[in-house]
């Protein structure tokens, strides 16, 4: 019996040495090495890399166990004989190894391919990178718009049943918002644009809206003055009265007393029509109204000839029936140019 156990001993002994352990000099054991005292533990199947080479060979070999010792990460990091998993470590099925290398428990790259739970379990801001301050306001998990585990750019943020709150994202920094030229107004985004996958084809509502068209109706921002508009200063509300429709305008001739033709070219307004009395003079000479062409009164001052190129039966008055038969100007005989009464006809070579 006695010698039974001394062999034994003297075996331990043996042993401790080859590993480089102080025996009964009160000093901890050596680190371990690949290869210490001529043993190579590559051999083991298990070579010591990274920080397993700093580690105690107690710390796996327990109690002098060798035959049988764990080889897998969660067979000594369980928490118990090793650090196994933190309360807060992110729930996973992964092997240890799977994430974490024998440099360090820091040195980690997490395989999202067995990864369980919800993205926030670890993506919580403490674990790993969570929402940043400026991000989207939302209670819809990560997932549901981060599609990828590699990077968290290219994200399509789902607007299903969002119908209002708009800006709390559009604001220019989270997302796109109004650009330079954007028509001025305090309204909600979503009072005007419909459609959240595009900006375009959205309708402004005027309701409300009675002054100040010019600062969106200006050609840039809106539709503004076409080239052949009337020249004019006057707000665009004096005369368009309508917000859904340029058509039916009424315009203010108020103040108006010269510079007719400016308009009425035929082309801004209604011009001379085809049978008008031929004269270079300013509408207004004989155009007293601005609401009617009617009434108008020719001023013959200073006509002395050329009277039958007006008075001709279709553009002013012309010979009657029973006028007498004469093809004498006009003039000849009609010296009033107020009235045909007190003609006299002359007689020289009748």
């Amino acid at each position: 019996m006695r010698t039974a156990r001394s062999f034994a001993v003297v075996l331990l002994a043996l042993f401790c040495v080859a590993m480089g352990v102080a025996i009964g000099t009160g000093y901890p054991a050596r680190a371990q090495q690949s290869t210490t005292g001529g043993f190579d533990h590559a051999k083991t199947g298990f070579p010591l890399t990274g920080g397993h080479l700093g580690t105690e060979c107690t710390s796996c070999h327990v109690k002098g166990r060798f035959s049988g010792t764990p080889r897998m990460c969660a067979g000594c990091h369980d928490g118990s004989q090793a650090l196994g998993k933190p309360p807060g470590h992110p729930p996973t099925s992964n092997a240890c190894a799977s994430c974490h290398s024998v440099a360090g428990w820091s040195q980690t790259r997490y395989d999202h391919k067995e990864a369980s739970g919800p993205c926030t379990s670890c993506h919580n801001g403490s674990h790993a990178q969570g929402k940043p301050l400026s991000h989207i306001a939302t209670q819809a998990a990560c997932e549901t718009c981060h599609t990828n585990t590699v990077s968290f750019a290219g994200t399509q943020f789902n607007h299903s049943g969002t119908v209002s709150g708009c800006v709390s994202c559009h604001d220019g920094i989270t997302a796109t918002g109004k650009p330079q030229g954007h028509v001025p107004t305090t309204a909600a985004c979503e009072t005007c644009h419909k459609s959240t996958t595009t900006f375009a084809g959205l309708n402004f509502n005027h309701a409300g809206i009675t002054s100040g068209c010019a600062s969106c109706h200006n050609g840039t921002k809106a539709k503004g003055k076409p080239q052949g508009h009337v020249q004019t200063t006057a707000a665009c509300e004096t005369c368009h009265k309508s917000t859904t429709t340029f058509a039916g305008v009424n315009f203010s001739h108020t103040g108006i007393t010269s510079g007719c033709a400016s308009c009425h070219n035929g082309t801004s307004a209604t011009g001379k029509p085809q049978g008008h009395v031929q004269t270079t003079a300013a509408c207004e000479t004989c155009h007293k109204s601005t609401t009617s062409f009617a009434g108008a009164n020719f001023s013959h001052t200073g006509i002395t000839s050329g009277c039958a190129s007006c008075h001709n039966g279709t553009t002013a008055t012309g010979k009657n029936q029973g006028h007498v038969q004469t093809t004498a100007a006009c003039e000849t005989c009609h010296k009033s140019t107020t009235s045909f009464a007190g003609a006299n006809f002359s007689h020289t070579g009748i």
